[in-house]
Order: structure tokens, then sequence, then C-alpha cells
């Protein structure tokens, strides 16, 4: 694959997901969070350091491209986002102040990016 584009805030969010589900414990050898920790951990002190309007601008309108993945880590990258649009639908489900459609529709929208590039013959080929 040539490379997959996120938004900031998708790969934060993929990256943090992760991150709690380890718990301190050590990932896997190639796992897609080795290979993407240095980026996300930079990305999170400079978006630390922003106010919260620019902040909010980078998260939503910045890019973060990955130039390689195999299709483990791709198929990693599916399981996140398949626990995000679960999160956010018992969110939904349970009547939270911080559940918000829209996220839910990205999300799911993403999980079809993903897993109709996987389905593909030339997925190695394809861009998101």
């Amino acid at each position: 694959m040539d490379k997959l584009v996120f938004t900031v805030h998708e790969f934060m969010a993929v990256m943090g997901s992760m991150d709690e589900k380890l718990a301190g414990k050590k990932a896997p050898e190639g796992s897609v969070y080795n290979e993407w920790h240095e980026q996300w951990k930079v990305l999170d002190e400079r978006l630390e350091e922003l106010d919260p309007m620019p902040r909010a601008d980078m998260l939503f309108d910045g890019k973060v491209t990955i130039n390689a993945i195999t299709e483990p880590q791709l198929k990693e990258v599916i399981g996140v986002v398949e626990s995000q649009i679960a999160m956010h639908e018992k969110l939904i489900a349970d009547g939270d102040e911080d559940a918000d459609p829209e996220d839910l529709e990205v999300w799911q929208a993403r999980l079809k990016d993903l897993t109709g590039l996987l389905g593909s013959n030339d997925w190695r080929e394809a861009d998101i």
C-alpha cells in the first residue's frame, strides 16, 4: 500500500485506544502501535502546546499520512475502528451527553473504506 491518510483526530483516537488497551504492556512485535508510537507522541505534544481553537483546527483539518502498512497491521487498525464504532453506538444507546451521531458516521465511513481496501485485489496500491 502506498499510504493511508487519517485526520489527526482519527489517528489520535486509534493510537489512544490501542494505548489504553495495552494498559502499559508492550505491544506485540509487528504491531502498528510500535510503528506509529513515536509519531503519535510527537503529535500529542504539539497538540498540547496549542490553544483550544488551533488545536481543534489541527485535530479535524490536519492529516496524518502513513506511508506503509502491512496487511496484518491494516487488520489491526480495522479492529480498533470497529471498537470506536461500538463505543459510539453505546454512548448513543445510553443517551450519554458525549454521544455524537456524526462521530459514529465518521467511524462507520472509515470502516467501510478500510474493509473495502482490505477486500480489494490490489489493496497495496490504494489510497484512503
